[in-house]
């Protein structure tokens, strides 16, 4: 597969638009269009539209699949993707419904488990534009740069001080990599999980085992807080051999480039899971959409964190 057009493609895309697969304009604040948070603020919620996109990235996946067998095929299909009309874009990439329902559902726990902790906050609707983490981790220093200016003056302009995060992959792209390219950002982020309470729940007889973050649990030691959350809220916890600092990677970052070993990861993980609980909570929406293709074969479940948080 020639690697290069693809790194160029999501990395133009992600310049021009602000995402780097094709999608529709407003699908990044749409969970949030009748709530009515102000835009400006100290403290703002910053999505970067990980979750949003999963869908359409998951709708890509067969695409991805054929250009991994095909050299030429890929370049073909890349050079026509660059020139693709956005208003043919919903004809041609057309998520699921139902993944589109969990990414909104899940941006909404989150919002309510901070209101519920009496965090305030404010939104950036449609300035929540993506991280550009993938142009970092594909090596394309240069565009990523460019693109993290653009999300720090979006973020300077809303009047932020403080910078709430819902994944791992945002978390850590804007607390340990955007302050070696911009000197001035010095924002204090923190992922939502950091920030949240719950308060002591009666057991509710459920087990459920744990698929760490490779980011949150490696690069951020976010590993105490999610357990005791879901401790809390009166979860059993049967832990993986392979959890914590040594989680195992759920295949989901080289899904792009390697949709066949992603998948053969992926079933590596959820069989070691499922051995423990048939219900295996995820931090993160790349590991939650990598592990649930395969899932199904192995007879679990898998659930955001946020989902069981909020029941």
């Amino acid at each position: 597969m020639k690697v290069k057009e693809l790194i160029d493609f999501m990395a133009d895309l992600t310049l021009k638009t602000g995402y780097p697969v094709p999608v529709p304009k407003d699908f990044a604040y749409k969970w949030a269009t009748n709530l009515n948070f102000n835009k400006k603020g100290k403290i703002v919620l910053y999505t970067g539209a990980l979750y949003q996109l999963i869908p359409y990235i998951e709708s890509l996946s067969v695409y991805l699949k054929a250009m991994e067998l095909s050299d030429e095929g890929a370049y073909l299909a890349l050079r026509f993707a660059r020139n693709i009309p956005i208003k043919l874009i919903n004809t041609i990439i057309v998520p699921e419904p139902s993944l589109i329902e969990w990414s909104n559902k899940v941006l909404l726990n989150i919002a309510n488990l901070l209101l519920k902790s009496k965090i305030e906050f404010s939104y950036l609707y449609d300035k929540d534009i993506y991280s550009g983490v993938l142009l970092y981790d594909m090596g394309d220093e240069e565009k990523f740069e460019i693109h993290a200016r653009k999300v720090f003056n979006i973020l300077k302009e809303s009047g932020a001080e403080e910078i709430i995060t819902v994944d791992p992959h945002t978390t850590f792209i804007l607390k340990n990599i955007y302050p070696k390219y911009i000197k001035e950002f010095n924002f204090d982020v923190k992922s939502y999980l950091e920030l949240i309470n719950i308060e002591n729940g009666m057991k509710n007889e459920e087990t459920i085992t744990i698929h760490d973050s490779c980011i949150y649990a490696r690069g951020l030691s976010i590993i105490d807080k999610p357990r005791s959350l879901l401790l809390n809220k009166g979860y059993n916890i049967n832990e993986a051999m392979r959890s914590k600092k040594l989680t195992f990677c759920c295949g989901g970052p080289v899904e792009s480039i390697f949709p066949s070993l992603s998948n053969a990861i992926a079933k590596n993980r959820v069989k070691e899971l499922s051995s423990l609980s048939n219900k295996i909570v995820t931090m993160c929406p790349i590991c939650y959409i990598n592990l649930k293709k395969v899932s199904k074969d192995y007879n679990s479940t898998i659930y955001d964190i946020s989902e069981l948080l909020s029941r």
